[in-house]
């Protein structure tokens, strides 16, 4: 997995939220989240909280080749949003058995980061799980900068706060 990471992606890290590192080794609290996205830093894909390593592999791997399909069918940006609204759109009917209407949706180029997090506050009530929040999220944003998509991931989808604080208990060397 390390090498097809290292051979189609940049790794990048952010820590947004906190937590506790208790007795020097084990870490209490926070979450993770993992974005695919352009060198633009539009976001193709996510996922919200951990997973295991084959489940990041294919989740990858749907990104790559999702957005390679989406340059060779639809190259021109406005075109690749709606690509990859109808690859989420398509996921979350296919994966969660959840119907949301794309001619309901608004222009990706309007969508800004409070819409994207009032999209998860009004349809929590859905009860969909975390990996169909995220299709739901992207496929209303059609690649929406990270800027925009981090923080209603964080603290909508995954329940964890937005923090500057220090990680607490972190012996240094």
């Amino acid at each position: 997995m390390g090498q097809y990471l290292d051979r189609h992606f940049v790794s990048a890290f952010q820590k947004v939220g906190t937590f506790q590192i208790v007795g020097g080794v084990q870490k209490q609290g926070g979450n993770v989240a993992a974005y695919f996205c352009t060198p633009q830093g539009e976001v193709l894909h996510a996922l919200a909280g951990p997973v295991n390593g084959l489940t990041f592999l294919q989740e990858s791997r749907w990104a790559k080749e999702t957005y390679e399909l989406a340059q060779l069918e639809e190259p021109a940006p406005a075109a690749m949003r709606l690509f990859f609204r109808r690859a989420h759109l398509e996921r979350l009917q296919r994966e969660h058995f959840t119907v949301v209407s794309e001619k309901r949706m608004p222009a990706p180029e309007a969508v800004t980061a409070k819409y994207l997090d009032q999209v998860l506050a009004q349809n929590r009530r859905l009860g969909l799980g975390s990996q169909a929040q995220v299709h739901l999220l992207l496929l209303t944003g059609a690649m929406p900068k990270l800027e925009h998509v981090y923080r209603p991931v964080f603290e909508r989808i995954l329940n964890e706060q937005v923090s500057t604080n220090p990680v607490a208990g972190l012996a240094l060397p």
